[in-house]
């Protein structure tokens, strides 16, 4: 669970659920649902709750394999004393249609080795498309020790031919590209 803190809607907390199957996260959601406590926070969360937004994003293994990252449910942070650092939560909506996923993802398979290798401060926590909601939306997340650290990376990024060469080749198909830094409210696992 995280708050925005620059980069988009502010005063917004945005939760991440990771489910090993459509019936796991039936099985949990039901859980839950009988859970005395988690009712008792839903109906205290409404009362300040303006807008509520869900989606379900199927993360992207084949990612995973060529940049060693774990995915989200395996993910920790750092030990180390970083404290609780900071997530970029990086979305691009992309164009109507079957291919401008898959483009999109073939790209990152091949120039995302490359821009982690440039940032040694960086972790890519999580890359995943929407499958349930908007459609067409791939959302990356990152963990840094600090916004300086991220800053850092994207100066280095900029400098990498292969990564260079992977914006190019899916900016025709971005619709819009947004980027937001989050930090982990204080129980969450990711701090």
């Amino acid at each position: 669970m995280f708050t925005c803190d620059t980069g988009g809607e502010l005063n917004k907390v945005a939760h991440f659920y990771s489910y090993e199957s459509m019936a796991h996260r039936e099985e949990v959601r039901s859980a839950a649902a009988r859970n005395q406590a988690w009712s008792a926070y839903v109906d205290i969360g409404r009362k300040f709750m303006v807008k509520q937004e869900s989606r379900i994003m199927l993360e992207n293994q084949v990612i995973y394999s060529a940049t060693g990252a774990p995915g989200a449910a395996s993910f920790a942070p750092p030990s180390g004393g970083d404290g609780p650092g900071l997530y970029e939560w990086r979305q691009y909506q992309l164009s109507p249609g079957y291919g401008s996923v898959p483009k999109l993802l073939k790209a990152f398979e091949e120039g995302l080795p490359d821009k982690i290798a440039a940032d040694p401060e960086g972790r890519l926590v999580a890359l995943a498309h929407s499958d349930v909601g908007i459609l067409n939306n791939v959302m990356e997340l990152w963990r840094y020790p600090s916004a300086a650290a991220c800053i850092r990376a994207r100066q280095a990024a900029r400098q990498v031919p292969k990564w260079r060469e992977t914006i190019a080749a899916v900016t025709p198909g971005v619709q819009t590209f947004t980027t937001s830094f989050m930090v982990p409210c204080p129980f969450s696992p990711w701090q």
